[in-house]
């Protein structure tokens, strides 16, 4: 699919070929005018009322070419109905899908004996869903290469996948696991959720398949052959006519070329306009963006089921009343509390020439500084706030962070209790000159999910939990730590990040969980199973 501007005198898109059929249309209407003039030239007859040869040929050619014109009319509307049908549909699944996805998700059981059942009903869901949506792209469309992204599938069985491939309709197939699978799941009592309320699931899942159905229709059924046979007869009749009659009844030559040029491109233009709209199914330039659809769809996917997405943002409802103006592209700075460094500390750099090696490095290095400073606060040092965590050029950096070459990539995260004096606390990790872009890119995929990490973990408003992972991980608030210095080194098994995800899930194990109430295990349950998925995913990066 093309985006495109008008731009600011609506002409821009005059200048761009990509998508355009009037390239095709002008390879009819200039050699059309063209003979138009040599006929007018060497055709040695009287021209316009004087010629009576031609007397009464506008009549009749008029009624011709309102034929011609009713017909391309009549295709036009009817390839943009099916276009735009077809564009209606596609997000309608989409969105039924969707709905159904996060409806099944809030009715997951609260209770913390279930919670294990929890978190693989919903890795199971996320990847049936995900397949259901990439089966639905391949079946519709006509691709080239129709591998489609999904979320992996290796914990899947590999007969059911192999059952699945010899499917007549894979779409349905897939439907029918997940069905089979919530009501699994209802019958665990996983969903904890009246059969009325669940039922509502089973019916966006079938909206959607219905949806699906429809899309088919139009895939399946092409706009009637004889009328396409017959426009096109006629338009070619119109062309091979249109020169002998242009050139007897218009007085001029370059008049009768220009008004013959402007006609038949005109016709030619509408005519392929609809041919390219009318089955928006492929990889063409004016086609759905289905790979683009199926990326996206799986973005919100693993959007949705991250502990922050599934719980209620906690409220305060003593905080200050105050109106604010939010923007599509707001920034929040993140209220929990974090360890402020000793007074007089200054921006801790690592300037580590040959230490980043992947994204997986870098991510790894300014979540384990965030966190360090982050479970310390429970060891009653003075407190202060998230102001930034960002990952780019150096120009985007923000006012007050480290500064570092305007081409060199960068992570910097900022602590401070006001933004005034954040440029005291600030950690900033720089990659190395000559990195590739890819490893930029995976750090910036990875920015929002660490933000969501952060704010999971406790800090003066349980501070009893703080303390208690700050034991496991061993954090201390000796500023040389080598987790503030940023001297992580490959196969270095005492770091922080590395020993706490595997402490913590020896801890979620052990019998000391019970000792806590309900709140903070659930808390912990959350925050294991965050920092579980991250890491192996960051290890494949």
């Amino acid at each position: 699919m093309i985006e495109y501007s008008h731009g600011r005198w609506g002409i821009r898109v005059l200048l761009q070929l990509r998508g355009s059929v009037i390239p095709k249309a002008l390879v009819w209407s200039v050699p059309c005018a063209a003979i138009t003039v040599l006929l007018h030239q060497f055709w040695d007859t009287e021209k316009g009322d004087q010629n009576k040869q031609m007397e009464g040929i506008d009549q009749i050619w008029s009624k011709f070419t309102f034929v011609l014109g009713f017909l391309i009319v009549f295709r036009s509307n009817q390839a943009y109905s099916r276009f735009w049908e077809s564009v209606t549909l596609f997000h309608q699944i989409s969105g039924e899908w969707m709905s159904a996805f996060s409806n099944l998700l809030s009715f997951c059981s609260a209770d913390p004996q279930k919670q294990a059942a929890v978190v693989e009903f919903r890795q199971y869901l996320i990847r049936l869903m995900s397949l259901l949506h990439c089966n639905a792209l391949q079946t519709l469309c006509e691709l080239d290469d129709d591998r489609l992204e999904v979320v992996d599938l290796g914990g899947i069985n590999r007969t059911s996948l192999l059952h699945l491939k010899g499917s007549p309709d894979r779409c349905e197939t897939v439907l029918l696991w997940l069905e089979r699978f919530i009501i699994e799941a209802d019958k665990s009592k996983t969903l904890d959720v009246p059969a009325p309320i669940l039922s509502r699931a089973f019916q966006e899942l079938s909206r959607g398949m219905v949806g699906v159905t429809n899309v088919r229709k139009i895939r399946d059924v092409p706009f009637p052959f004889p009328y396409s046979q017959f426009l096109s007869f006629i338009l070619v009749v119109h062309w091979l006519v249109t020169p002998i009659v242009a050139s007897q009844i218009i007085l001029k030559p370059w008049w009768a070329g220009i008004m013959v040029f402007s006609v038949v491109t005109s016709y030619w233009t509408l005519y392929y306009i609809a041919q390219e709209i009318d089955q928006p199914f492929g990889e063409d330039a004016n086609d759905l963006p289905v790979r683009e659809m199926q990326r996206h769809f799986n973005e919100k996917l693993d959007f949705f089921i991250s502990p922050l997405s599934c719980a209620v943002p906690e409220f305060n409802v003593d905080a200050s009343y105050h109106i604010q103006m939010l923007s599509s592209t707001f920034s929040v700075a993140l209220s929990n509390s974090v360890a402020s460094p000793s007074a007089g500390t200054k921006t801790v750099e690592a300037a580590r020439p040959n230490e980043v090696e992947s994204a997986y490095d870098l991510v790894e290095d300014r979540l384990e500084a965030a966190l360090d400073l982050r479970l310390n606060s429970a060891s009653g040092a003075p407190s202060q706030e998230i102001i930034e965590v960002t990952l780019a050029k150096g120009s985007s950096a923000p006012v007050g962070c480290c500064t570092v070459s305007p081409d060199q990539p960068h992570a910097t995260i900022c602590f401070s209790r006001q933004a005034a004096t954040r440029e005291n606390s600030e950690v900033d990790i720089g990659l190395p000159a000559g990195t590739g872009e890819e490893a930029l890119g995976a750090c910036l995929r990875e920015l929002e999910e660490l933000k969501q990490l952060l704010a999971m973990l406790p800090g003066r408003q349980d501070r009893e939990l703080a303390e208690m992972l700050r034991d496991l991980a061993g954090a201390t608030n000796d500023q040389n730590h080598r987790s503030m210095a940023l001297k992580r080194t490959a196969g270095d098994a005492g770091d922080l990040m590395t020993e706490l995800p595997k402490k913590l899930n020896k801890f979620m194990a052990s019998e000391s969980l019970k000792r806590l109430d309900p709140d903070r295990q659930q808390k912990l349950r959350l925050l294991n199973q965050r920092l579980q998925e991250r890491f192996s995913r960051l290890r494949r990066v």
